[in-house]
């Protein structure tokens, strides 16, 4: 399950940041994340791992004090050796919650050099969203969505799976003053080449993201998601 929405706008923050950076600075930033999920009645419960940098990493290696025995290897994300990431694979989510624990980034870089860095992960979950409403409206044409807002969620996502695949992914939505998103097959967001298929099903997945206090869009303390099955219209 691929993190979906969080690279496009944490890659972003990174690199607004980065431009006054030297390019060959050996600086590391890391985030470990709780993401949750439902899976049949139970809810589940995995952790995922990233790595900035304004250079290029060769390698990266986390440690959590909770579980100082086990030890993540990261990889370059979508070979971009500016971001290294862990996600937990779907056969290993669990109904535990992770422990509040420091989480130990040791990085070496291109160049040789070598840091540790450090991030926080909080006992802080958001709980799983909920759909109000998730349809197709034939009178206007489009798929509606709505759901209550949570509380500690500081900004949404919405991605349209077809099976596996994501075919659409909505622009990071901060601080709505109302949970209410719209989709349409002439509106932007789809993969390049997609067009929904009238009476085809599609999972539509809504994310919420809970930032670390102070932190910005690198800072997530916890992901939570929620899917719903929807037969597109005309």
């Amino acid at each position: 399950m691929k993190l979906f929405k969080i690279f496009g706008f944490l890659m972003a923050a990174i690199l607004m940041t980065a431009c006054n950076k030297s390019e060959d600075q050996a600086t590391g930033i890391g985030d470990a994340i709780v993401v949750s999920k439902q899976s049949g009645q139970n809810t589940v419960y995995g952790i995922s791992l990233y790595a900035y940098t304004y250079s290029s990493f060769s390698s990266v290696k986390v440690t959590a004090t909770a579980d100082p025995e086990k030890i993540y290897t990261l990889k370059a994300n979508q070979g971009f050796k500016t971001s290294f990431y862990y996600e937990t694979p779907e056969s290993e989510f669990s109904t535990t919650r992770p422990a509040a624990s420091e989480y130990n980034f040791s990085a070496t870089f291109e160049n040789g050099v070598k840091q540790e860095f450090q991030n926080t992960l909080t006992a802080d979950i958001l709980p799983i969203p909920t759909f109000d409403k998730c349809e197709y409206n034939a009178a206007t044409h489009q798929l509606e969505i709505d759901y209550p807002l949570l509380t500690g969620a500081g900004s949404y996502s919405v991605s349209i799976l077809e099976g596996s695949k994501i075919v659409f992914s909505s622009v990071e939505i901060k601080n709505p003053s109302n949970g209410a998103f719209a989709v349409k097959t002439t509106g932007g967001g789809w993969a390049a080449g997609f067009t929904p298929e009238s009476g085809k099903t599609y999972t539509v997945r809504l994310f919420a993201y809970q930032f670390e206090p102070g932190g910005g869009s690198y800072n997530i303390q916890s992901i939570s998601i929620a899917e719903k099955p929807v037969v597109w219209g005309n």
